[in-house]
């Protein structure tokens, strides 16, 4: 037989390559049959005894067993991962709403598959095909395509999805969100009992709906307040958006001394554009946003802020995975909360959330 590999011996590489451990060892040196070992590793159909069990892992951890996750979806019909769609994850709050996403996808035994489209329709398909393709167990949409495109929400080839960045139901949907036409309404009259007469709105490009909840919270304030009212700034979502709305705002209207923006980074855009033209935070303009960031309190002054709930929405979400969005939809709505901080004019004096001192001592800085 013609010899492929000259200078090889192919039986000696053999005995060299390591060989998979098997079910079938694990069993022979725990003492028990390859059902026992299937049952401990799959947590079923039928009970271990806990010795038993014990004496199974012990030998797939001298052993260095590892459970072929493939065969076992192949069986359950379950990869036990999720998919998750983000327009920006350069964005401070989507990168910390991901955060407790893979944190209670884990307590659930599932992991995160992420994708990012960067705004982009077509990026998105080809992320929700690669995931469609990977047999996720679900999707969860945060992106503004997904909030107006919402036939990947409906189910694709029967995966369930949840647009998880969404503060109104949509029809036929399972959604989740904050309560951010309230939560805006109380931080804008909060600037009003400031004294604060000219409260002007940077409001992003694709928000939450036509109109945004929180530009409806803002009119509601204001009108609540017998204001007028403000200037509008429309712009997208970013530190250059903020930046760029504060300076048009500032040369257009004089009279402006409160601005409230939609979105963390679009305040930390305005909060530049006020250093570089001279005006004083918060003595002559208050500023507030909505987020709740923690890019927000380490902002100069730090911002008084809307604060989202992300542990409570992530969990809500992957609830809803499993709930029947139904002909009508189904959605969760989450409270916001109102942190007061310097840039809006209360007391710098008052405690952050979490102490400086302990938060050093946390990270061994002393």
């Amino acid at each position: 037989m013609e010899d492929h590999y000259p200078g090889v011996d192919l039986s000696a590489a053999a005995q060299l390559a390591p060989r998979r451990v098997t079910r079938a060892d694990v069993a022979r040196l725990a003492g028990v049959s390859t059902a026992v070992v299937s049952y401990v590793v799959n947590d079923g159909p039928r009970p271990v005894a806990k010795a038993t069990a014990t004496r199974v892992r012990d030998a797939m951890d001298k052993l260095g067993y590892l459970p072929n996750a493939s065969a076992r979806a192949l069986r359950s019909g379950r990869t036990e991962t999720l998919g998750l769609v983000l327009g920006d994850s350069l964005n401070p709050y989507f990168t910390e709403y991901t955060f407790e996403l893979v944190k209670a996808a884990a307590k659930r035994g599932k992991r995160l598959l992420i994708g990012d489209s960067r705004q982009d329709q077509s990026i998105e398909a080809e992320i929700v095909a690669d995931l469609v393709e990977r047999q996720v167990d679900g999707l969860l949409f945060a992106s503004p395509h997904s909030r107006v495109e919402t036939e990947h929400a409906l189910g694709v080839r029967g995966i369930p999805g949840v647009l998880i960045d969404c503060p109104a139901p949509v029809h036929g949907q399972r959604t989740v969100g904050s309560t951010a036409q309230a939560g805006t309404r109380e931080l804008v009259a909060h600037l009003a009992s400031h004294g604060r007469r000219r409260i002007g709105i940077i409001i992003g490009d694709h928000g939450f709906g036509n109109p945004d909840p929180r530009e409806r919270g803002w009119r509601e304030a204001l009108r609540d307040a017998g204001l007028p009212d403000g200037p509008i700034a429309r712009v997208p979502f970013t530190r250059e958006g903020g930046y760029a709305a504060g300076l048009a705002m500032l040369r257009n209207d004089r009279d402006m001394d409160a601005i409230f923006a939609s979105n963390d980074l679009q305040a930390i855009g305005l909060v530049r554009a006020l250093h570089e033209s001279g005006v004083k935070i918060p003595s002559d303009m208050a500023v507030g946003s909505f987020d709740g960031t923690e890019e927000a309190a380490f902002c100069w002054p730090p911002l008084t802020v809307v604060k989202q709930d992300l542990p409570t929405l992530a969990s809500k979400a992957l609830d809803l995975l499993s709930r029947p969005a139904g002909s009508e939809g189904i959605h969760v709505e989450v409270p916001t909360s109102l942190i007061t901080r310097a840039s809006c004019g209360c007391d710098p004096s008052i405690k952050p959330e979490r102490p400086p001192v302990e938060m050093l001592r946390r990270h061994h800085i002393f």
